[in-house]
């Protein structure tokens, strides 16, 4: 047998090439070992806590919304357990997505639309919960729950939601929905440019009222826990809380829930009797400018908004011509009418037309200067009042008075007595969608196109007419101004803030936005003639109510509109009051005004409003009210 061996010549094996490849092999070896042990020794901490992150995630912790009182610290906000439909997008299978979604629209009872619209609109993790409809009853909620298998994905959870109540403590969304407002899920616009304070895809945002003004204090500062999670992102456990969230603010509202009710069941009473489809009442503390009610009918049930809308019900209320969502005591703007006139006599006085005694004679028809002959304003009694000082003029409420008074003051200086006492610029109250209104200038003028305003829309302005458009709020807070002395106050809705039982801990303090300008001799003289309309008898017998002071106010009656078949124009009902402790004080501190759209009957409704609304709040006995469609007592038919 042959060896493999024969003929085989060994190389020679040098030493030193050895050793090289030993020493290459140590190097590498003690290099990896150093960086292993730099790894899992120097940095293990560091390495082990990016590992660690990989597995957990920040989680954030709703804070508890603040909660909302009245004057008296009775709630009217307040947060309670609700049930609420989330979809985990990751555990819905896309074949079964439609079934599910339908599924539980059908079960809710909201449309299938705005279920699948809340689901596609989400952006986050696929293993987050994504709320798809709030509010939802028990029973639906138990159904779901007892068809959990059929449902994949789908999960019932308990979240807090809005009830908003009255004074007696039950749910009742109507009353002070203008004010209050409601919460409502955040959309994805919001989202985007709210997101860097903290807003989630499934917050809840203040939409209207003191929720969407005050939302930074209600809401509060989330808190933080950190959460495991396995590798396709679904959160396994609890591991610590990083920070505990800070609750929001409780706050205390200047509105009295009770008065907010009187409030409205006088006006509701009025616009019943006369057919009226609008109606605003706002009572303030003329001293502090504290709204203590307002009330603004057509309203809506804000604890529907809180409790998830359904479509058709937001398609109601959009679809009404009286546009319940709107707050109409600063939102929408209207001729002020007579109670316009206190601005013109302040004005006339205050730039030396006239004095509070002198006598001016009036008209049937009042002759427009520079016009042709014939072309002439009627006073309402159609034969004038003969010479009239202010104070008899106010309580007389002559329009050809008025007009002459505008004429030689002037649109400018109008204008700027207007804004004296506070119109054609915002009150700046905290409620959002406030308006400045129209005050007649020759700024306005050219920004009509022309280079002033023609002598007969002088005239109108000076009793409220023609292009005049205020706000229920501002004809107040300017009576307020004159009632108090001439503080133009900043109307507070918010009192300041209160512990979780409604207890007043920081107050907010009154605010003057602008000392009136004019004389105390001219305001006394408006303050007087204010008296007058109440005991001259223009304002019926609300002069005969046993009240705790010297009731001022002026009654107003403003034209709008087109004519109608009798050759008449429509027109707004107004009545704004004080009550000072006597005639021409300083002291009230109770102010109001009613304000009712085309209220076309023979009398004035607001006043009745005002009557009727005084003797509930003063628990009189005697009811004075009468029938503004043929004067007679209510109580005689």
């Amino acid at each position: 047998m042959a060896d493999l061996n024969d003929g085989r010549v060994d190389l020679h094996r040098s030493r030193a090439r050895f050793v090289a490849f030993a020493v290459v092999a140590a190097f590498i070896f003690v290099a990896l070992g150093g960086r292993l042990f730099q790894l899992q020794v120097v940095n293990g901490d560091v390495y082990a806590g990016r590992a660690a992150a990989d597995r957990t995630v920040e989680v954030p912790l709703p804070a508890p919304r603040g909660l909302l009182f009245d004057r008296a610290g009775r709630p009217i906000a307040v947060s309670v357990p609700s049930w609420t439909i989330q979809v985990r997008p990751a555990d819905l299978p896309e074949s079964e997505r439609h079934r599910v979604l339908n599924r539980i629209a059908e079960l809710v009872g909201v449309d299938r639309l705005s279920v699948r619209a809340r689901l596609s609109a989400y952006v986050g993790s696929p293993f987050d919960l994504v709320p798809v409809a709030r509010g939802v009853s028990r029973e639906a909620a138990l159904i779901i729950g007892e068809e959990a298998v059929s449902l994949p994905g789908v999960v019932v959870a308990v979240d807090p939601i809005r009830r908003y109540l009255d004074d007696a403590g039950e749910a009742n969304g109507p009353l002070l929905s203008h004010v209050v407002g409601y919460t409502g899920p955040i959309n994805r616009a919001e989202l985007e440019s709210l997101s860097d304070r903290g807003y989630l895809p499934d917050d809840v945002i203040g939409r209207a009222g003191v929720e969407a003004s005050f939302e930074e204090e209600l809401r509060g500062r989330y808190g933080a826990r950190l959460v495991e999670r396995d590798a396709s992102g679904r959160q396994l456990k609890v591991i610590r809380t990083i920070r505990e969230p800070v609750p929001g603010r409780n706050l205390m509202l200047t509105i009295d829930a009770r008065i907010q009710r009187l409030a409205t069941q006088a006006l509701t009473w009025g616009m019943d009797v006369a057919g009226v489809s609008q109606g605003v009442t706002v009572v303030m503390n003329p001293q502090t400018g504290e709204i203590l009610a307002m009330a603004s009918l057509p309203a809506y049930d804000n604890n529907k908004f809180a409790s998830s809308i359904s479509t058709d019900d937001f398609n109601v209320y959009l679809a009404d011509p009286d546009r319940p969502l709107r707050n109409h005591a600063i939102s929408d703007i209207y001729p002020p009418g007579s109670t316009y006139k206190l601005v013109t006599g302040i004005a006339a006085m205050e730039e030396g037309v006239t004095t509070p005694s002198r006598q001016w004679p009036t008209y049937g028809c009042y002759q427009i200067p520079g016009a042709p002959e014939g072309e002439c304003l009627y006073d309402w009694n159609r034969q004038g009042f003969g010479p009239l000082d202010m104070v008899d003029a106010f309580a007389k409420s002559s329009d050809t008075f008025f007009y002459q008074m505008a004429v030689e003051t002037g649109i400018d200086p109008l204008a700027d007595w207007a804004n004296e006492l506070g119109f054609g610029r915002l009150s700046e109250i905290d409620l959002p969608g406030e308006e400045p209104g129209i005050i007649a200038s020759t700024e306005w003028a050219r920004q009509q196109g022309r280079s002033g305003v023609f002598t007969g829309e002088l005239a109108q302005a000076g009793i409220g007419q023609n292009v005049i458009a205020v706000t229920p709020l501002q004809v107040l807070n300017a009576y307020a101004a004159v009632a108090n002395g001439g503080n133009l106050m900043r109307p507070m809705i918010v009192r300041g803030e209160t512990d979780e039982h409604g207890t007043l801990t920081r107050a907010y303090e009154p605010e003057v936005l602008d000392r009136v300008g004019a004389s105390e001799q001219t305001l006394q003289t408006m303050r007087i003639g204010a008296r007058e309309v109440i005991t001259s008898g223009h304002a019926y017998n609300i002069r005969d109510l046993d009240l705790p002071g010297a009731l001022s106010g002026k009654t107003g009656t403003a034209e709008f509109g087109e004519l109608t078949e009798e050759g008449t124009l429509p027109f707004h009902s107004w009545f704004v009051a004080y009550l000072p402790s006597t005639a021409g004080a300083t002291d009230a501190d109770l102010a109001i005004v009613t304000f009712n759209y085309s209220a076309v009957v023979p009398g004035n409704v607001s006043a009745e409003v005002v009557k009727y609304f005084l003797q509930l709040y003063y628990e009189l006995d005697e009811d004075l009210r009468l029938d503004p469609n043929d004067f007679s007592l209510v109580t005689a038919n």
